[in-house]
């Protein structure tokens, strides 16, 4: 098989309605990938970029429901993670990584096979990538999902203690005691090099700004319309955070939503919650109305 070519149907257990895919990293690394291909024509093309120690699989439902309504859904596995375990990937996973060359990699594999341009639904750590990977400029709009900046200052009380812990104990010591450290920390296994470089951002002043010298001009020149959800209960991403990455888009159009447990009847709705299926239905309709919208093509 050739490099980026699309793999034959390989659905799992669930018959999950997806084709696994072959992507390649921009610096050449072999990724693992999935698209949620409509049936019939196609209205627009998602790139779902998940959060750190989020496999893509957190995917599966919303994927569904888009493609069974025009809207084709492509992820992938960061190296290192999920479907994309392999020595070499782990060996040379980093934050960094993730963005410069996997999702630069998978934005050129939607780009090479599919028109126009894709809109970005970035999950948490996906919607900070804009700041890092200009490549992803190119997208036609931005559903942002939990996306947030980690400062300490963004939680209260007894959430704030425990994100300090995170960075200057848990992670500090895990990372000289496992590799990848244990699903435990955050949820799925993750390589040291990323979490090292997850503790430093979460140490510095600016998060990555400090990190990565134009990163606060990249998200001030990205111009695409934004849709960002902020989750009330979300302890991972508070609206606080969420509000100081938003900020950081000042070109862009940006229409911030919140949503509260009560919104959806349900008694929490956490970090990854509007990914499930339970009564989401509405919000996925919003996603999927702001992805098929007319707007001039970029790129």
């Amino acid at each position: 098989m050739s490099e980026n070519q699309l793999c034959a149907t390989a659905p799992d257990s669930r018959k999950a309605p997806y084709d696994e895919i072959d992507v390649i990293a921009a610096d050449g690394l072999p990724l693992r990938g999935r698209v949620y291909e409509p049936s019939g024509q196609t209205h627009a093309t998602l790139l779902a970029l998940p959060g750190i120690g989020v496999p893509q699989r957190v995917f599966r439902h919303v994927g569904a429901w888009m493609a069974e309504r025009g809207a084709r859904v492509v992820s992938i596995d960061y190296r290192g993670i999920g479907d994309s375990k392999s020595a070499d990937a782990s060996n040379t996973a980093s934050l960094s990584k993730w963005a410069q060359a996997d999702a630069v990699g998978a934005l050129r594999f939607v780009r090479e096979r599919f028109s126009p341009a894709p809109v970005l639904l970035g999950h948490s750590y996906g919607g900070q990538i804009l700041g890092i990977a200009e490549e992803l400029h190119s997208v036609q709009a931005a559903i942002l999902i939990g996306s947030q900046l980690g400062h300490p200052h963004h939680w209260d009380g007894l959430s704030r203690v425990r994100v300090e812990l995170l960075w200057r104990a848990i992670l500090p010591l895990t990372t000289r005691l496992f590799d990848p450290i244990p699903k435990w920390v955050v949820g799925e296994p993750l390589p040291v090099g990323v979490a090292r470089e997850w503790m430093s951002w979460g140490r510095s002043s600016d998060w990555l700004m400090t990190h990565f010298t134009d990163a606060n001009a990249r998200y001030a020149r990205f111009s695409r319309p934004i849709l960002a959800y902020a989750i009330t209960d979300d302890l991972v991403a508070p609206p606080r955070a969420v509000d100081d990455l938003l900020a950081r888009f000042r070109s862009a159009e940006v229409v911030r939503v919140d949503v509260a447990p009560e919104d959806l009847e349900r008694p929490t709705i956490g970090h990854v919650g509007l990914f499930h299926r339970n009564n989401t239905e509405g919000i996925w309709s919003h996603w999927l109305r702001f992805a098929t919208s007319p707007r001039p093509r970029s790129g």
